[in-house]
């Protein structure tokens, strides 16, 4: 824990926010943020301000910012200076969003969690991060994550990692936040920034957007560009936004996709396809009632919900899976480590695995990567996923018309375990994820202290209609409960 603090700037606080929480901010939206402005009752460097406050205030305890954007200020000061000479600098001018620390910035070391990056120190912003900084965006800082975005060790435990500690779950800090976005998802839940980015290869949006009571978005594949970001494997993953609504997700989706994603005000949920298959549903006796509530509350808005719909061969398509995360990780580390680190300290995965064996610190996943030369295995694994997961899926939709399937998006949560690690009872995410199809979860509730949240996902390209879909299911759920600090 000695390094969550390691690249956390001193900011000095001028015209500070009277607490850490001030009603006109909480639950802050970009669309509440853009009427308070337009009303002249905020100014951006108030709000980034007031974000910042909160993450000095309540970071020890979260462990969720890895490091703290010493321009923020300026760049909140240049907000109010372009908005009251009656200009824009973009469709997110003056958003205040923190970005996950395995994305790379000029401005911030870019460390992936991990001591052996300690020093890179990219030479360009990620794609993603100049996006958003020409959209007029605020970047507030960067946020902790599962080491290596979770492909290290099978005994990880997420939200952990070397350089930023232990990630808290904000409604109990003893229960995991999930992984590996978990900074990024437990900052927007704990009020600390408007929205975030986040990554996933399989779950790593999804799963710590749901744990912590917010909305995760996963992009269609390539929908969103990779470049300067610390990869797993090129045909899974993707950066996606973080928000405390579908509007707000829907808003950075596209400014980074360059594609509309607006709601649209003429769609209602009657007369919609929404599709459960089977074995995404078979895991979750934790929260089986309040999924059965969910589909209820839906057919008494006219969706025609298709129920026990089956699917095949689900256990080849997670062996597939993993073979093919092995053999991408190696390559596309290799080509990350070579062009991206500015001080040559690890140039390769094989000296990332020399590193950590120095360190006796467990990397057996990097370890199989090295190892998984195979390319007909590898070439036979996609094969596996185009028949049993892409093709099938287009079928089920084809066959019973829908417009989404809905899931429980993870099973029970469980208490962070330093020793043993993660205890996964199960997940919805990897359909979607090896697909390359958008995924959205979204918070339904609370059980037992901690949110409960179901995932639509739909084909490939069909994001603008999935966020539309999202944003009616939303407006039937209960109101987000934010956690008490």
């Amino acid at each position: 824990m000695k390094y969550a603090n390691l690249f956390v700037f001193v900011v000095l606080w001028f015209c500070s926010p009277k607490s850490v929480s001030e009603p006109a901010f909480d639950e802050l939206s970009i669309s509440r943020l853009n009427q308070q402005i337009k009303n002249n009752t905020v100014t951006y460097q108030q709000v980034t301000q007031y974000y910042l406050k909160r993450i000095e205030h309540y970071n020890s305890r979260l462990n969720a910012v890895i490091s703290v954007n010493p321009n923020a200020i300026s760049q909140a000061k240049a907000a109010d200076d372009a908005f009251k000479n009656g200009r824009l600098l973009g469709p997110l001018h003056g958003v205040p969003v923190l970005i996950k620390d395995n994305i790379d910035t000029r401005f911030l070391p870019t460390t992936g969690g991990s001591l052996a990056l300690i020093n890179n120190r990219p030479k360009q912003n990620a794609d993603v991060v100049q996006q958003l900084l020409d959209a007029g965006a605020i970047i507030l800082g960067k946020t902790n994550l599962s080491e290596l975005a979770n492909f290290k060790s099978t005994k990880s435990r997420s939200g952990y990692s070397g350089v930023g500690g232990q990630t808290a779950n904000p409604y109990n800090l003893t229960m995991t936040p999930c992984g590996s976005s978990s900074g990024s998802a437990v900052s927007i839940a704990a009020n600390l920034a408007l929205v975030s980015l986040g990554t996933e290869t399989d779950g790593s949006i999804l799963c710590p957007s749901a744990f912590n009571g917010v909305v995760g978005f996963k992009p269609t594949l390539s929908h969103i560009s990779q470049r300067g970001v610390i990869p797993i494997a090129h045909s899974q993953d993707t950066v996606g936004p973080i928000g405390r609504t579908v509007a707000d997700v829907a808003s950075v989706y596209q400014v980074l996709s360059k594609r509309h994603a607006k709601a649209d005000a003429a769609i209602t949920l009657a007369k919609k396809r929404i599709g459960v298959i089977t074995t995404l549903n078979g895991f979750n006796q934790y929260g089986d009632a309040e999924f059965k509530w969910v589909l209820k509350t839906l057919k008494q808005q006219g969706v025609e919900v298709i129920e026990n719909i089956p699917f095949e061969h689900i256990e080849q398509v997670y062996q597939s899976e993993f073979e093919i995360l092995k053999y991408e990780f190696k390559q596309g580390m290799d080509d990350y480590l070579a062009k991206q680190t500015s001080e040559k300290q690890i140039s390769n995965v094989a000296e990332l695995a020399a590193y950590y064996k120095t360190q006796d610190d467990a990397h057996e996943l990097i370890s199989l990567a090295i190892d998984t030369t195979s390319k007909p295995r590898y070439e036979l694994a996609k094969s596996t996923i185009d028949k049993h997961a892409k093709a099938q899926l287009k079928t089920i939709f084809e066959k019973y018309q829908l417009d989404a399937i809905i899931a429980p998006t993870m099973g029970a949560p469980w208490q962070i375990d330093p020793i043993n690690g993660d205890r996964f009872s199960g997940s919805s995410t990897t359909l979607a994820a090896v697909s390359g199809y958008p995924s959205l979860t979204l918070p339904i509730g609370m059980k037992h202290g901690l949110p409960l949240a179901v995932s639509l996902f739909t084909l490939s390209g069909d994001d603008s209609e999935l966020l539309y879909l999202a944003a009616e299911v939303e407006k039937l759920m209960p109101k987000r409960i934010s956690p008490t600090l």
